[in-house]
């Protein structure tokens, strides 16, 4: 199901708030006269810290009913954002400011601790339903702690964290008895893979030694920002090459990589289609290809089915446009099953 057209409109509105204040209030402060600047300074302290936050509550999380601990989130990132961007001065306000959000990030740890126990159980029943570590991880603590943006995060870089640096570990299969599939060959995902990585390597390290002549702090902190976008990548790729397409005698197991899956009952599947030139549809579907809208897989079902999303809501489709290397094998597969 796709978002309520009033949430949308805030997140847009929102998302229009947060480039006026910190870009914006960026440009404004190194265009003052440096008289005013410290004045001008104090000003987007505050709206980092306190206007952007309350109105982000108002505007995206009392709507949507999500959990008030999003805004400690959204404090933290605030925090972050204006001590890149604010004088010294400002900056040892902004400390003061992370000493007390952190203080509420240590309560919320230590809530965690107490939960673990439950988090277990209600880990053991999500993999005695189906065991995928990842998605059972979220599910569990979702149902622990709050279905809230942080714990999403939260469990989501740990999967990231676990195919990124145990990515030789090796992967069991989800479902007993059955088939899998892979959905990187055909695409050449391995090869686009090692041309982006040595893309991004070259690029951080030209802007590593520009960002030094600016700002020693900016520049180490972009760079440890991108050595965790380096095992972000190695976890996609590790993910792609483990997690593949099952199928068994009543389930179909759909997905790719970390970023999405869909637990389908074989007799609910319509139709599968393979998709030789680039597909397009007036109606909706959910591009689920490794990059975004490719693939050469369209699968239908009679009624819609669930996508879980690493990053991002569950949504309901009913038809989903994917990769798949040995379609003939598969589609026999599902023909003989039906």
């Amino acid at each position: 199901m796709t978002p309520a057209p009033s949430l949308t409109r805030n997140k847009i509105s929102i998302s229009i708030i947060a480039i006026l204040i910190f870009c914006g209030g960026w440009i404004l402060l190194h265009t003052v006269a440096s008289s005013i600047r410290s004045k001008v300074a104090d000003g987007l302290l505050g709206d980092c810290i306190v206007t952007f936050p309350a109105l982000y509550y108002f505007i995206i999380i009392r709507p949507s009913k999500a959990s008030a601990r999003q805004l400690l989130f959204v404090v933290s990132i605030c925090s972050i954002i204006a001590y890149l961007i604010l004088p010294a001065q400002q900056k040892a306000y902004i400390l003061q400011v992370r000493k007390l959000s952190a203080l509420a990030e240590l309560l919320f740890i230590i809530y965690a601790f107490t939960k673990i126990n439950t988090l277990r159980l209600a880990y053991q029943t999500q993999k005695a339903l189906l065991p995928d570590p990842i998605y059972n991880l979220r599910l569990a603590m979702a149902n622990t702690m709050g279905d809230s943006l942080g714990v999403k995060i939260i469990a989501s870089e740990l999967a990231v964290l676990k195919y990124g640096l145990f990515c030789w570990n090796k992967e069991q299969p989800a479902l007993a008895q059955s088939r899998s599939f892979t959905t990187h060959q055909d695409f050449g995902y391995v090869a686009i893979w090692c041309i982006l990585l040595v893309a991004i390597m070259v690029e951080t390290f030209a802007f590593h030694l520009l960002l030094l002549k600016w700002s020693y702090i900016a520049a180490m902190i972009i760079t440890g920002l991108t050595l965790y976008g380096f095992i972000f990548l190695i976890a996609d790729l590790s993910a792609v090459l483990k997690r593949k397409i099952e199928i068994n005698q009543t389930t179909l197991l759909l997905r790719t990589g970390l970023r999405w899956r869909a637990i389908v009952d074989v007799t609910n599947i319509n139709s599968v289609s393979k998709i030789i030139n680039d597909y397009h549809s007036d109606e909706d579907y959910f591009k689920g290809g490794i990059i975004k809208s490719s693939g050469n897989l369209l699968i239908t079902f009679k009624s819609p089915v669930q996508v879980d999303k690493l990053y991002g809501k569950s949504k309901m489709v009913s038809t989903i446009l994917m990769n798949i290397d040995d379609y003939e094998g598969f589609a026999e597969m599902i023909n003989k099953q039906l």
